[in-house]
């Protein structure tokens, strides 16, 4: 062991308990798609605010990185330390959640697993909204420090949006704490906001207030086949214009998915009588409205299959056929996984760009390779795509890794040809720092850059996330 980690070490286990370090269990080992390794080999795991105020402190002191992690599910490589001399901090013990029944709100430490946060609002009648596949390992800090979206973004918004109050600690020690649960408070500048979507590099979030909403009531659930992209935003602008806010989520997937699904051996009741090149997923509320509102959207669905806007539209009637269907699109990022991508993309687009990216992306590609082949499925309704690229077979992976970053880039360039963001709602992690570089504006950059320097000078806090070495 390094001789300024052991003194450290040694400090943390006088100040906080021998319980305190550990070595990086095989849960931190490595990125969910087996790209990244961790070369930290040790983990501390407080148990309180004050003691990641002390840990905090006295790295800084000693100028020790640290490396914050929450469930490891981040797929940008966030949590993944780069050199042994980095420490894992993981806030895995702090992980209590309580809801207020006279403001319907949640508080959380930030080791929370998502799963659970939304399991006690559901038993308290109440609804948390962020959903994301790996809802069952990811950490609400985790959450919180990448400004996470998912499926339900359209209605709700990301987690920036969802959270009312904030405490986190900075890296000479100094706690935070905006724990107030206002709607308005304009008292200075929004540090809460600033915290969030910062990725572990201002500040280690260790709790937050989380809002709840109604529980949506028996949401009616239609899934579309679709003949292109086209057609789908056609559909969304006419429901998002009729529905509003009841609009709850509408997602668009290709039929490689289910391609996927069936090649890595998940059991999905497929929906449709004929193959879809397309689908559309959706979900409307039926919370608020007139007693033969379902008649009335049934009659809405029934129209676009008159205009040849969808080959066919399915909406499942009991619960277990509503799981089925969603089930579909839940699977597929795990699918991909099981398939392995040559590189992945979080992009958001203008909504009316949608279908002239996926159509542009494919033909450069093809330019590049005709052994690739691209799943594409995200959330259109908020012009979020994971536009995802796989070897067509195993064995041309190494063929293709030789023009991978040609192909990478050339995504990225059209997503900023299109005015889109290259990072929806994954972060940018130490994979797109150097994106970030080439595609932020500069003024943006440097204002990034000053409050990275001003908070954290010695540079402890995720060294290389955001911030390549180039860039500070």
């Amino acid at each position: 062991m390094d001789k300024s980690l052991d003194t450290f070490f040694s400090f943390l286990t006088q100040k906080i308990g021998r319980n305190a370090v550990s070595l990086v269990g095989p849960n931190h080992a490595i990125d969910p798609r087996g790209r990244l390794v961790n070369k930290s080999e040790f983990c501390i795991k407080p148990e309180n605010t004050k003691e990641v105020s002390v840990i905090l402190a006295e790295a800084n002191q000693r100028g020790i990185p640290l490396i914050p992690v929450g469930g490891s599910t981040g797929l940008v490589g966030g949590q993944i330390a780069e050199k042994k001399d980095q420490v894992s901090l993981s806030l895995e013990k702090m992980n209590a959640i309580t809801f207020s029944k006279e403001d319907s709100l949640l508080t959380v430490q930030a080791g929370a697993i998502l799963a659970d946060i939304k399991r006690i609002a559901f038993d308290a009648g109440r609804f948390f909204p962020l959903s994301i596949a790996s809802e069952g390992s990811c950490q609400i800090g985790g959450n919180l420090a990448t400004n996470a979206g998912g499926v339900n973004v359209l209605r709700y918004g990301s987690v920036r949006d969802l959270c009312l109050g904030i405490e986190a600690v900075l890296p000479n020690g100094n706690i935070v704490s905006s724990m107030k649960a206002l709607k308005k408070n304009n008292m200075g500048f929004d540090i809460k906001g600033l915290l969030i979507g910062s990725e572990g590099t201002l500040a280690v979030i260790t709790s937050a207030i989380l809002r709840t909403f109604p529980l949506p009531i028996d949401p009616l659930t239609t899934i579309i086949s679709v003949n292109e992209p086209r057609e789908a935003l056609i559909i969304f602008n006419h429901m998002s214009k009729i529905f509003g806010d009841r609009l709850m989520a509408f997602e668009l997937m290709k039929s490689t998915g289910i391609d996927f699904l069936r090649k890595t051996g998940f059991k999905v009741k497929y929906p449709f009588s004929e193959e879809a090149p397309w689908m559309v997923l959706v979900d409307i509320d039926m919370t608020i409205g007139s007693t033969n509102f379902r008649d009335q959207v049934q009659e809405i669905l029934r129209k676009f299959l008159e205009k040849n806007l969808a080959n066919e539209i399915v909406i499942p009637v009991s619960l277990k056929q509503k799981k089925e269907v969603w089930s579909i699109r839940e699977s597929i990022p795990l699918a991909n996984r099981k398939i392995g991508s040559l590189f992945s993309n979080d992009i958001s687009l203008p909504l009316e760009s949608i279908p002239e990216f996926i159509e542009e992306a494919d033909k450069r590609l093809s330019s590049i390779s005709n052994e690739i082949v691209v799943n594409c499925f995200g959330h259109i309704g908020d012009g979020n795509l994971h536009y995802n690229v796989f070897p067509i077979a195993k064995e041309a992976t190494k063929r293709l890794e030789k023009n991978r970053s040609v192909m990478v880039k050339m995504v990225n360039d059209l997503v900023n040809e299109l005015s889109g963001s290259i990072s929806a709602e994954h972060g940018i992690g130490r994979s797109k720092s150097k994106e970030l570089e080439r595609y932020e504006d500069p003024g943006k950059l440097s204002i990034m850059t000053t409050i990275k320097t001003a908070i954290d000078p010695k540079g402890i806090l995720n060294p290389g996330v955001i911030f390549s070495k180039e860039t500070l």
